[in-house]
């Protein structure tokens, strides 16, 4: 080293130039490294921290997110089946009184068809013995007719079409 701090070499530059510069070199690093390196380091690291919280704060921010998404999936589900169990037991209800509707209005109908029914019976039973009736009393005319006078075979024709004739109209 002596050698090169001696010697002269080209363009002007010495070798005691060149171990100061050096040196300078060295302290210049050294002060740098204490005064900047560490205290850039500490800053790098403070914000690779600072980083890592976040990061860790936005997972368990998004699993939180997911756990309630999660949870108001099973509401609107557990919604959607309590929505269709009441519609069922709506329609149900609806089928049940629709069916009892339907057994009144068949009971009142058949109630309606016996009592006229039976009004139709006692009609033609009565029309019945009111036309019984009628024959009698017209049997009875005509047999008093006849009896009154002596028929031929003329006659009695006439007889049972004026009869016939009069209970028509009657």
């Amino acid at each position: 080293m002596n050698f090169l701090v001696m010697t002269a070499l080209p363009l002007g530059i010495d070798g005691t130039k060149i171990l100061l510069h050096m040196f300078n070199f060295l302290l210049l690093m050294v002060g740098l490294t204490l005064l900047l390196y560490k205290p850039v380091l500490k800053f790098i690291k403070n914000r690779q921290d600072s980083i890592k919280k976040q990061l860790d704060d936005n997972e368990s921010t998004k699993k939180e997110a997911e756990e309630k998404m999660s949870e108001y999936q099973q509401k609107l589900v557990n919604a959607e089946n309590e929505i269709e169990q009441m519609h069922a037991k709506a329609l149900k209800s609806m089928t049940e009184e629709k069916e009892a509707i339907i057994s009144n209005a068949n009971l009142k109908a058949e109630e309606i068809y016996n009592k006229a029914k039976a009004e139709t019976e006692y009609e033609r039973d009565n029309a019945i013995n009111n036309l019984q009736n009628e024959v009698a009393d017209v049997a009875v005319k005509l047999a008093g007719n006849i009896l009154d006078r002596e028929i031929n075979k003329e006659e009695n024709l006439k007889l049972i079409d004026a009869c016939i004739k009069e209970w028509i109209e009657e």
